[in-house]
């Protein structure tokens, strides 16, 4: 029967803050944010090995939990990389909507599991896993499958709950190596794998992918008047009204300095871009009031499109530098270059 177990008397009760729920929308927005589903991380691979060896299973994953799937970011005894099951049957998913432990000692009795593929077919008898928690939310699992009904001892559960903490420090690791620390948006690394990851979509999708460089004019300016501090409160605000005011799938991204770079997929045409780029300048022209003094902000940007898979992100990223000297050196606060601009 299935049990939700707090493997430590300091977890009897779960945070607040920690964001549940497979179909939560915010905690959607998290795992597309973490880039999780599309990533190999040796050190997890360390740890699903280590709790193979201490407690003796056929099959140990480190999962990233979504609507009826379980994508796989590291595993040993799955041999695929996700599967497809109801939520109302997957140990997994009641996992990450509870936010606490569960153990399954005999799945092929459970009134509830026993209808799991997996325990139908015999490959499963058991199970235990803990919550893979980053940032406050519940992004998937650390868990052991046994393919035998078995009562895990205290001993395996006092490891996975250790190794399921340490699958989760592996991922804040990974993260604040690939966020700006400042604004806490995307960093130069993260943006890099999501222009990879953009145009090899452009292989099987229609639509263009757009870069956008933006950058504060006279930015040295504004520090030298209103202190580093004030300019710090700046980037982080103009970040915040960036992102508002694109779309959810969009990237912005921030290089160092005052340099921003926006990353959209499937655009339709250069003028979507266009209008995309007149409400980010649109924004960010908006008063300041930063620490109760009013500031001057404006900003360029210079972008470029393209629908070949074929480009290069580094291409790319040149032609929408050179747009944004060019938007810089023109009386508009917008500019396009780059080979496609129909």
């Amino acid at each position: 029967m299935a049990a939700a177990v707090d493997l430590s008397a300091q977890e009897a009760v779960l945070p607040d803050a920690v964001i549940t729920g497979v179909r939560d929308p915010r905690r959607m927005k998290a795992v597309v944010e973490a880039d999780l589903e599309r990533t190999a991380e040796t050190d997890l691979d360390a740890v699903i090995a280590t709790l193979r060896l201490a407690c003796a299973v056929p099959v140990v994953v480190v999962n990233i939990v979504t609507a009826d799937r379980q994508t796989y970011v590291a595993e040993v005894g799955v041999g695929a990389a996700c599967t497809l099951f109801a939520d109302e049957v997957s140990f997994c998913a009641e996992v990450v909507n509870t936010g606490r432990a569960l153990t399954v000692s005999d799945a092929a009795s459970h009134p509830l599991y026993s209808l799991n593929p997996l325990v139908l077919s015999g490959a499963i008898g058991s199970y235990a896993g803990v919550p893979l928690i980053d940032n406050g939310v519940v992004l998937g699992t650390v868990a052991l499958f046994d393919d035998r009904a078995r009562t895990f001892s205290a001993d395996e559960l006092e490891i996975l709950r250790h190794q399921g903490k340490l699958a989760g420090s592996v991922l804040a690791l990974r993260r604040s190596a690939r966020m700006d620390a400042l604004t806490g948006l995307p960093n130069r690394v993260l943006y890099g794998d999501r222009l990879s990851g953009a145009l090899t979509r452009l292989e099987r999708n229609d639509g263009m992918v757009c870069v956008m460089y933006l950058d504060i004019d006279d930015f040295k300016i504004i520090n030298d008047t209103y202190g580093h501090g004030r300019g710090d409160d700046i980037l982080v605000e103009l970040g915040k009204r960036v992102s508002g005011v694109l779309r959810t799938t969009d990237t912005v991204a921030r290089f160092g300095g005052d340099e921003f770079v926006i990353l959209c997929e499937d655009i339709g045409s250069v003028v979507e871009a266009e209008e995309m780029a007149a409400r980010v300048v649109a924004a960010a022209g908006q008063p300041w009031e930063i620490r109760g003094q009013i500031i001057p902000v404006h900003v360029s940007i210079g972008f470029t499109v393209t629908d070949s898979a074929d480009a290069e992100g580094s291409a790319l990223l040149h032609e929408a530098d050179d747009a944004l000297y060019l938007a810089k050196t023109t009386s508009g606060s917008v500019a396009v270059l780059g080979p496609n601009r129909s």
